[in-house]
């Protein structure tokens, strides 16, 4: 969970996303979970992050970055790896997150 998020290049997230793939078998499955860009917005006016690339720093001294992303980039990002959005998956109610039930294809 909240791996994507923290990663400043979007490269590195399709990587992490590779990564993880490798370790689901062929029709297996893989679940991302991210904060949601609203919850990235509201820590990052509450916490006077400031602005870098495609998100925040959240501590610049420490070197920490976060960015909110949606469903629909993941999906994106897993297509990119090698993953497709699986089919029926199940509604998770967990407030302030996006996430994808991604399928590793059989072929």
């Amino acid at each position: 969970m909240f791996v994507l998020n923290v990663l400043p290049d979007p490269w590195q997230r399709i990587q992490a996303l590779e990564d993880a793939a490798s370790f689901a078998r062929p029709g297996g499955h893989v679940v991302v979970v991210t904060r949601s860009p609203e919850e990235i917005t509201k820590a990052a006016a509450g916490g006077g992050w400031s602005v870098h690339h495609d998100g925040f720093w959240s501590s610049q001294a420490k070197g920490t970055f976060q960015r909110g992303i949606t469903e629909g980039e993941i999906t994106a990002l897993a297509r990119q790896a090698g993953l497709q959005p699986a089919e029926g998956p199940p509604v998770l109610p967990l407030p302030g997150v996006c996430y994808a039930v991604l399928t590793k294809p059989t072929a």
